[in-house]
């Protein structure tokens, strides 16, 4: 995506100076990859708590919901578009609450699945407005009605753990860009 904007900016500004060009790429492709980057956190602490929860690890899941947490904060920190700055001031409060409540309930796996539920459709429509470096898998448990992000086309079920680990299909693909 970062070379379709750069080349797309250089294709469009044919006759005029080159190096203006190639600045005005680098800028877009440096402001790409720097929104990438904020969402590649929250994307890497949220599986992080997906996969304690897979696993029944409580306290690794609240470890990675304080990192998830900051990372959502840095994110509102970055530039972005109207309808990025739009969605994230509609969910961000909400997911930093839910990180929270799975960051402070350690070793209460049943409470921070609930928080978790809600977690994910946030986290879920963050992804898809700013895109990730790399390829997600939106997840459903029918027995749950509910769904999470997985890094895999393996359904590891985070709601229900060691119990049901391979309850669930995959409902949609978010391509990295």
């Amino acid at each position: 995506m970062v070379a379709f904007l750069a080349s797309s900016l250089i294709a469009f500004g044919k006759g005029q100076n080159s190096n203006t060009n190639a600045n005005t790429a680098t800028q877009v492709a440096t402001e790409t990859q720097q929104n990438n980057g904020g969402m590649d956190a929250v994307i890497t602490y949220y599986l992080q708590i997906k996969n304690a929860l897979v696993s029944d690890k409580s306290d690794e899941a609240a470890k990675a919901g304080g990192k998830l947490q900051k990372a959502l904060v840095d994110l509102g920190k970055q530039s972005m578009t109207k309808k990025q700055k739009k969605a994230y001031n509609d969910l961000s409060p909400a997911a930093e609450e839910n990180a929270e409540h799975i960051s402070e309930n350690g070793g209460k796996v049943d409470h921070q699945r609930e928080h978790f539920q809600s977690l994910s459709q946030e986290i879920y429509i963050l992804a898809k407005l700013f895109g990730t470096s790399q390829t997600l898998y939106k997840d459903y448990c029918p027995m749950k009605k509910a769904t999470w992000l997985s890094e895999t086309k393996d359904i590891k079920n985070p709601y229900y753990g060691q119990s049901m680990p391979s309850c669930g299909t995959i409902k949609d693909t978010i391509k990295k860009q």
